[in-house]
């Protein structure tokens, strides 16, 4: 289960962070630990909502996440307030093993 380590945040449109960064854990049989991209998901959406008291929708795909240092997920998060989504990129920092960061940026303006 991921655990909080930190959590940093900005303003966004509607009140939603642009950062966020906490620790999970995840192990496989593949050459580099992975993580489902749900998990990844949770995960920033649970530092969000420790930010700003609202839960985004995160979406960062079906595949497993690399638990490698500068990894980026494409993930699209969407505003429960107003429907709008942005994009909303995810870098895997500072894994050591199975524990790991996520660096969230959220994108100024909605997706066209």
């Amino acid at each position: 289960m991921p655990t909080r380590t930190a959590a940093r945040a900005a303003s966004l449109i509607g009140g939603l962070a642009l950062a966020a960064a906490l620790a999970g854990c995840s192990v496989t049989a593949s050459a580099n630990l992975t993580v489902p991209a749900s998990q990844v998901a949770d995960v920033a959406a649970s530092a969000l909502e420790d930010e700003v008291g609202i839960r985004p929708e995160m979406d960062c795909g079906d595949e497993a996440v690399d638990l490698v240092d500068g990894e980026v997920v494409e993930c699209v998060l969407t505003d429960p307030t107003t429907g709008s989504e942005f994009d909303a990129p995810v870098t895997i920092e500072d894994v050591d093993g199975s524990d790991y960061r996520v660096d969230v940026e959220v994108a100024d303006t909605p997706r066209g």
